[in-house]
This record gives C-alpha cells, structure tokens and sequence, in this order.
C-alpha cells in the first residue's frame, strides 16, 4: 500500500515541476490538465479509491475526501497561473504560491493517510 501514496506523491510532484518550470521559463508551454485528468487523478478516482474504500477506515476515508478537495484546488490554482503568467506577473506569483500551498497540504494528507495504512497494516 505505501508504494502506491509514494507513487502518488511522486506523479504529483512532477506535475508541480513542470509546471514551475512553464512559469520560470515563460518560453516553455505546460501541459496543465484538471484534476481528474492528470496521473495522480487518474489513480485517485479508480485505484486509490478502491484501495481506501477496502480498508473500511472512517478516518482514512475522511483524509481521502480532503486529500481530493486540495487536489481539485491545486489544479485550478496551477491553471490560473500559467494562463496569469504573461499578461499578469503578480497575480501568476500570488497563483504559484497558492498552487505550492495546496500542493504542500496534499502531500502532507498523503503521508498522513501512508501512516493510517500502515498502522492497519500492523494491526492486522
């Protein structure tokens, strides 16, 4: 179970990457996506949702919905700043420090979620 969050939070970090690099190098275009379309919402919707729904935890279902809410978020912040990036400099860097927020509280819920699993995983 710990490698499929590990994998989760590695797609979502790239996604981050590439997109600082589009708002850095103003040359370079994004591929920005919504948040069902991406790896980690991809994974999100089919395999990490019959993963949390087959632990049978309130609590790790609870930290699913949220970890969805700051996915979604993340996106649409992602979005406005790239669109932001050459018209408007300052709104595209109150946008990437939003995106970066959210991305943080993301990854935050994830490894709490690992921890979750792991204590079932123990337990059991």
């Amino acid at each position: 179970m710990a490698i499929q969050i590990l994998r989760a939070i590695t797609q979502h970090v790239n996604y981050v990457q590439m997109v600082r690099r589009c708002l850095v190098k103003k040359s370079e275009t994004a591929q920005c996506c919504d948040h069902s379309s991406c790896q980690f919402g991809q994974w999100y919707e089919n395999d990490g949702s019959d993963l949390i729904q087959g632990m049978g935890v309130p609590e790790a279902t609870a930290l699913w919905t949220e970890i969805g809410q700051h996915h979604e978020a993340f996106h649409r912040t992602s979005i406005a700043a790239v669109q932001a990036r050459g018209a408007d400099t300052q709104r595209a860097r109150q946008m990437e420090t939003a995106m970066l927020q959210r991305s943080t509280l993301l990854v935050n819920r994830l490894l709490a979620l690992d921890g979750i699993m792991s204590q079932k995983t123990c337990a059991a």
